[in-house]
């Protein structure tokens, strides 16, 4: 789960799709091709036995900080949709948020599994959902205005996965829980305020 092959797999299948709509002019960032193109490089020259660390992934795809938690990079964009990578090291979370008019679908590509809690946009508690191998984890849009809340943690040493967002994302149309949202969580939830807690932003 953490050597290179699985993630050189992954990579070059979305490096293919890349290029596609690079040529098409149907969306894509030229320079995060040859940005992946540089990391496949030096993915291919390790042992194939090495062990991938969070620190060596975030430095090879030139991830940078997210507002929520962890550190992503967008490599693909047009009207329909947009593409990041998203790598949460151990003990990093991504915090509450919630988006609008978007549907975003996490898979797995290194690493270990990111279990995903949820709470619904009426503050009712709701199964987590565990983006594995096996197991891509979509969060449906609301029609109505922004959707559930939801935020992740890694079950080991890290989870690098790509978020394709149809909408496309944009941060207009994201928000991070404040004071008020996370008083509400705590108390229609108060059986799973230690996790509340633990998703809470920073400042929160």
């Amino acid at each position: 789960m953490y050597t290179p092959a699985r993630l050189i797999r992954h990579l070059s299948a979305y490096l293919a799709e890349l290029e596609q709509l690079i040529t098409a002019g149907a969306g894509g960032l030229p320079a995060e091709a040859l940005n992946i193109k540089h990391y496949l490089e030096t993915l291919h020259a390790l042992p194939a036995q090495q062990r991938l660390t969070a620190a060596h992934i975030r430095h090879g795809l030139a991830l940078e900080v997210h507002p929520e938690g962890g550190f992503y990079r967008e490599f693909i964009r047009n009207q329909a949709y947009t593409v990041i990578f998203y790598l949460l090291p151990e003990q990093a979370i991504s915090s509450w948020h919630s988006l609008q008019d978007t549907e975003e679908r996490f898979k797995l590509i290194s690493g270990d599994a990111l279990v995903i809690p949820k709470i619904g946009s009426d503050g009712s508690w709701k199964p987590a959902e565990t983006v594995t191998d096996d197991n891509d984890v979509v969060i449906e849009k609301n029609a109505a205005g922004f959707g559930d809340w939801f935020g992740a943690y890694p079950s080991g040493e890290y989870g690098l996965v790509t978020c394709e967002c149809r909408g496309p994302f944009e941060f207009a149309k994201f928000k991070i829980a404040g004071q008020e949202e996370l008083s509400a969580f705590r108390r229609n939830n108060p059986e799973h305020a230690q996790l509340i807690d633990r998703l809470a932003p920073k400042d929160g």
